[in-house]
């Protein structure tokens, strides 16, 4: 079993939600977080409780979608913390809305998180990690990465992108030393619903009877996820008999998927 002392484990979108409950779980793993995310006063408080819980942490107010950003404090982190051990691709935006519905300038923020702001940040740390021929990549994705939401069409397309992402590095990364996880989940109970109103009300019909996760469950799966070395976790894991029933009744599947609360 992998340990997570002394690791430097780097999450995005750290500043509340998932990413933070996530950096507060790992750390009380004593390993050292690196947060990065948009809001600065938003990451200094998720530092001082971890700070208060006895953890150790690093914080910069960064724009995933931004290369240039990125690239610039990704070369301030090398200097000042490090070569993350793992990295933890969390961030990610966007409301669940039809074609008609989606603005130009929302899909594209659909598209820059997740999909390009994980592109950009292991991009940055990629070639160090290869070098020294260890590390461990987990990207975080929702059920829409392998059911199709035309309610939430712009969303579920930058989700299955993310996937092809994570698919595609981990055949790359083949014996190289590096592992490449996928984590899936369902609803959870996090600030995303309140960020984007009206999105809740789009959830499929199919969907409301299995169990809302919260944050915490969700940081101690990414924790099992490191410990065991696993390269996809699906949860709750009645989605894997939804993905299975899509690979062989798409059609079925997809005029489900578009019947919301």
């Amino acid at each position: 079993m992998k340990k997570l002392s002394d690791k430097l484990i780097l999450i995005t979108g750290a500043s509340s939600g998932i990413g933070a409950e996530t950096a507060k779980v790992i750390s009380s793993k004593n390993a050292t977080v690196i947060l990065l995310a948009r809001s600065c006063e938003k990451l200094e408080q998720v530092a001082d409780q971890i700070k208060q819980q006895g953890g150790k942490s690093y914080y910069y107010a960064v724009d995933l979608s931004n290369c240039e950003q990125v690239e610039s404090i990704a070369q301030r982190i090398k200097k000042e913390a490090g070569i993350p051990d793992i990295i933890i691709n969390n961030a990610g935006a966007g409301r669940w809305l039809t074609i008609e519905e989606t603005s130009a300038e929302e899909l594209k923020e659909m598209i820059a998180l997740p999909y390009l702001a994980a592109f950009y940040i292991t991009k940055a740390f990629i070639t160090e990690m290869k070098m020294r021929g260890t590390g461990h990549i987990i990207n975080l994705t929702s059920d829409a990465s392998y059911l199709p939401k035309g309610m939430a069409l712009g969303y579920s397309a930058a989700r299955f992108a993310f996937r092809g992402f994570s698919e595609g590095l981990r055949g790359y990364l083949q014996a190289s030393g590096i592992t490449v996880s996928l984590a899936v989940f369902g609803k959870v109970e996090s600030s995303y619903w309140k960020n984007n109103p009206g999105s809740e009300k789009r959830i499929p019909k199919s969907t409301p009877f299995m169990p809302t996760l919260t944050t915490n469950q969700v940081g101690n799966y990414i924790v099992k996820i490191i410990e065991k070395n696993k390269r996809i976790l699906i949860k709750p894991g009645i989605f894997k008999a939804l993905f299975w029933s899509y690979r062989h009744w798409p059609d079925q599947i997809a005029k489900r998927m578009n019947k919301t609360v």
